[in-house]
């Protein structure tokens, strides 16, 4: 259990690292993708909503404190709640599903965005515009979407190395 959350915070350290140095060069009509979010939602769909949620609020605090000028917490209880709701889709998924995954990354990238995006309007970020909001949550899902099968499967080989005490690879 402490060396799959050790890699587990290193995965997270990794999408920091890689959110902050390299994509900001990598913009699509200026908004950069999610790592975070993707780490999220992989997590989630492996390993279910309780884990989903765990890493959404680590990963939302880290970027909270790092990448963000919004208030403190936000990014942590919309990580959260991309967590808990990936992982609750994860029963009704085909095991096999490659557009399944793809789809709940556009999903997550648009309604983490847009709802990110929203929540900080409403508490007085007056940065945001609802043009913005569309655009950015478009702009994330579409980049997602297509970062989704590297991340999603560089997290089930971890999952596979390292799994979960007392699922059915861990026994």
């Amino acid at each position: 259990m402490i060396l799959r959350s050790l890699v587990l915070a290193l995965t997270i350290l990794t999408a920091v690292v890689l959110q902050t140095a390299l994509f900001p060069v990598l913009t699509l009509a200026g908004f950069r993708p999610d790592l975070l979010l993707l780490v999220v939602l992989a997590v989630a769909l492996e390993d279910g909503p309780a884990a989903g949620v765990r890493v959404g609020g680590v990963a939302g605090l880290l970027h909270d404190l790092l990448l963000s000028q919004a208030p403190l917490g936000l990014g942590m209880l919309v990580l959260s709640a991309v967590g808990y709701g990936a992982g609750v889709t994860r029963p009704y998924l085909a095991p096999g599903s490659i557009t399944a995954p793809l789809l709940l990354a556009f999903l997550t990238g648009a309604l983490a965005t847009g709802g990110y995006g929203v929540l900080a309007g409403l508490l007085g970020d007056d940065r945001t515009t609802v043009t913005l909001v569309i655009q950015g949550a478009l702009s994330v899902a579409l980049y997602n979407t297509l970062l989704a099968p590297i991340v999603l499967g560089a997290v089930r080989r971890l999952s596979d190395r390292f799994p979960l005490p007392g699922s059915a690879t861990g026994d």
